[in-house]
């Protein structure tokens, strides 16, 4: 008789206990800062609508025969922003969060999302609660705050937000960049924005050239990101050079080359948001997947009314295995997928 073990967990007990401690200092953080921890559903009717994630339905039989589909949340995101707009001034979550197809060394289907929203912080003060929170966290000195653009040119040489297709396909073939051949060989589609076509390029070589090399001294936090990145965040224009071009108010950490969290100055704007919910799903069909729902309780609470605020959203298993030098996800999660 062979054994095969897949019973215990991938994690040590002595991580998992590491774990316990994460969290426990997470919430002294928040409380200390007068934070309300809330729960909200993992299932919802209303779920993210982003190009790339893609959520889990879940048909849940309502009445005898009679079926309605719910989603595993990508993010408790639209939950928290509709107790934000129900009256909420400081909240965050620790809350389980599900996305299809994530496996790998960085991520797990399921996972743990850290995620907080204050009321009346704009975009600096947004991005100095991040540094606060990693320089609490870490204790490794002052975090080092940088432009999308400076970050990107620092390795590449090229302007993230206005480069061609062309030109960083040529990047990518000088510098022996592997990259799918419809990159290559996909023609212009005309009834696209050109961000369409664009965006793959500049996620590519900011994976391939650019990401290892944030947040190796000090944790880095990365700021103004290329408009098609704004989700849910506000926008504005920019002026670098003899270039304007249009930044999302989107901020993100790196520690030693790991992307630990996002945030938003928040999108107040529910006609926008319906507005890149429909444009978001037009990019889902033309890449070969199912459009998600685009009306939402969160639309429906922003036309009421939606302060300013910012949020962000942190990958806690993440955190601890930048922090214990873990070489996998699974070092610190107890049953990772293949042993759920």
């Amino acid at each position: 008789m062979s054994y095969t073990f897949d019973h215990f967990p991938t994690a040590s007990l002595r991580n998992l206990a590491a774990m316990s401690g994460l969290l426990n200092r997470i919430r002294a953080f928040f409380e200390s800062r007068s934070f309300i921890e809330v729960l909200t559903p993992v299932l919802s009717q209303d779920t993210v609508v982003n190009r790339y994630l893609e959520p889990i339905p879940v048909s849940i039989e309502r009445q005898p025969n009679r079926f309605q589909t719910f989603f595993l949340q990508t993010s408790p995101e639209y939950s928290m922003k509709r107790l934000v707009a129900a009256g909420a001034k400081a909240i965050y979550q620790i809350a389980h969060a599900f996305r299809s197809g994530d496996l790998g060394s960085l991520h797990n289907v399921e996972f743990t999302l850290l995620e907080w929203y204050r009321v009346g912080d704009d975009y600096h003060e947004g991005i100095q609660f991040l540094s606060d929170f990693a320089e609490e966290i870490f204790k490794r000195g002052n975090v080092e705050k940088t432009s999308f653009y400076d970050g990107f040119f620092r390795f590449t040489g090229i302007n993230p937000h206005t480069a061609s297709c062309d030109q960083m396909r040529n990047f990518a073939d000088d510098n022996r960049i592997p990259y799918p051949e419809s990159y290559g060989s996909a023609p212009r589609r005309t009834n696209m924005p050109d961000d369409f076509q664009r965006e793959p390029w500049v996620d590519l070589l900011f994976s391939e050239v650019v990401q290892a090399n944030l947040g190796r001294e000090r944790p880095m936090i990365l700021y103004d990101f290329p408009v098609w990145q704004s989700q849910l965040a506000t926008t504005r224009s920019e002026k670098c050079g003899e270039e304007t071009f249009e930044v999302s108010e989107r901020f993100e950490l790196y520690v030693d080359g790991v992307e630990l969290a996002n945030g938003y100055h928040e999108l107040t704007d529910a006609a926008e948001l319906s507005r890149r919910n429909r444009e978001t799903n037009q990019y889902r069909v033309a890449d070969g997947n199912a459009p998600l729902p685009e009306s939402s309780r969160l639309i429906q609470a922003m036309e009421s009314g939606f302060p300013p605020c910012c949020g962000t959203a942190l990958g806690v298993e993440r955190l601890l295995m930048v922090l214990l030098e873990a070489d996998s996800i699974e070092d610190v999660m107890p049953f990772p997928l293949d042993r759920a």
